[in-house]
């Protein structure tokens, strides 16, 4: 990727599809999104409208950045999809950063002067997928923990909480919105529950520019989704053999 050009950045973890085009120093140049049932109608579409309205053409483009989840099982492929193939015909180098870590930026850049932000995104099933992570300012949050959470709401307040104690904390997301009433009834005022919309494409974009500058890629032909649990795919039983 050259210092000049642009990177083409989408999420595609929750029903909303965004897509931006950032400038190699983190500027948002346009963005768009849009909320269907399958992201395979809209998606390229997106792509297509960003680059005609700032007159940029796929090649001239540094990089593919993709929201990697976790989220939704379908619309992970449909976006990394995507990705793969803008990529692949002109070499593009692809990165790809974690949906959850998207969201906690886009929490932190909202509430400042919080000292812990919670990014949920809704994982069906009556789970949610989560993590925390530490805020400071002037850099991107940091993850607390080994891995992402994947939890029902109930054992998601309780973890929660003993992570705010004695710091402020926000939280947001689908998985909070599906849940609200639930969060609304354990937190009071302990924990800020926020309108957030996310993952963003911006915050996708600008996470995969640190990954740039340090000359970390992902390999195109093996990146996979991080779908937070296996899909719920059992193998085929073998026949009985004929008596």
């Amino acid at each position: 990727m050259t210092s000049s050009s642009p990177l083409l950045a989408l999420d595609t973890s929750t029903p909303t599809a965004r897509v931006a085009l950032l400038s190699a120093a983190g500027e948002c140049l346009l963005a768009r999104e849009k909320t269907a049932a399958r992201h395979s109608a809209n998606l390229l579409g997106l792509c297509d409208e960003i680059l005609r309205g700032v007159g940029v053409a796929v090649g001239d483009l540094g990089a593919i950045a993709c929201g990697a989840g976790p989220g939704s099982f379908t619309g992970l492929r449909v976006g990394l999809a995507v990705a793969k193939g803008l990529a692949l015909p002109t070499g593009l180098p692809m990165v790809l950063v974690s949906s959850l870590e998207a969201l906690a930026c886009d929490l932190a850049a909202k509430s400042p002067d919080a000292q812990r932000v919670l990014p949920c995104i809704d994982a069906g099933k009556g789970q949610i997928y989560a993590r925390i992570y530490r805020a400071t300012a002037g850099a991107s949050p940091c993850a607390e923990g080994d891995t992402d959470w994947v939890l029902d709401p109930t054992e998601l307040c309780r973890l929660a909480l003993e992570a705010a104690a004695g710091q402020s904390m926000v939280m947001g997301g689908t998985g909070v919105d599906r849940y609200l009433d639930v969060f609304h009834s354990a937190f009071a005022a302990t924990i800020v529950i926020a309108a957030m919309p996310g993952p963003s494409a911006t915050a996708v974009g600008r996470l995969a520019l640190a990954r740039i500058q340090r000359g970390d890629f992902d390999d195109i032909e093996t990146a996979v989704p991080r779908y937070g649990r296996p899909p719920d795919i059992t193998r085929p039983k073998k026949p009985l053999l004929a008596p």
